[in-house]
């Protein structure tokens, strides 16, 4: 795909990281430290009478070594795809989910970043796909939801009750996203959901 930002590796593995984020956190923390690191060097004493020892410098930079180290934590979000399942790492810690697990890749309206969703509407975020890579981000949802229709089992027919508060949920979520405008990857995830929708209505008929 054109402008995806991450590929599958020779082994088949799909590896997705935000882009504009890390070049952001990039930039804030060589500002950061570079800061630091020139006070630090210029710090040598005072009209007033106070010494600053090489150990004030050194403690000034670490200050600063620390710092940049924080802003980029945003730079650590990925996320890592196969036949088995997908391994998402945001900010702090790595989950795992098989693909048996998840119910779809999801876009929500007005999100900053996608999420997994799970039986009984659990989600977790991933934050490898962030809206603010526009072109990328579409281009890596995609990606990922290819793979989990290809290696996710199929789904269990619901009951008709549980089909029901089903429909009434999405309906309910289409009149809110109604009352806004869509971003492009809100449209692809509503349309995706559609296809999904027929594709079960039609394997239902087919048994019928």
């Amino acid at each position: 795909m054109s402008g995806v930002s991450a590929k599958p590796t020779p082994a088949g593995v799909l590896v997705v990281r935000p882009l504009r984020i890390s070049v952001i956190g990039a930039i804030a923390a060589a500002v950061v430290l570079g800061s630091m690191i020139v006070l630090g060097l210029m710090l040598r004493g005072s009209q007033d009478g106070i010494v600053f020892r090489p150990f004030d410098q050194v403690g000034l930079i670490s200050v600063g070594v620390s710092g940049a180290a924080g802003i980029m934590l945003v730079a650590r979000p990925r996320l890592k795809a196969d036949e088995q399942g997908i391994a998402v790492r945001n900010v702090l810690g790595e989950t795992y989910f098989p693909w048996a697990v998840v119910i779809r890749i999801a876009f929500p309206a007005g999100a900053h970043w996608a999420q997994v969703v799970l039986a009984d509407d659990e989600t977790h975020p991933l934050l490898a796909i962030q809206a603010m890579d526009r072109q990328r981000a579409v281009d890596a949802l995609q990606a990922v939801r290819e793979l989990h229709a290809k290696y996710a089992p199929p789904r269990p027919t619901l009951s008709p009750e549980a089909a029901e508060r089903v429909r009434r949920r999405l309906q309910a979520e289409a009149a809110a996203a109604a009352a806004r405008p869509l971003g492009r990857l809100e449209i692809i995830d509503r349309d995706m959901a559609a296809k999904g929708a027929k594709r079960r209505h039609k394997g239902r008929a087919d048994r019928a």
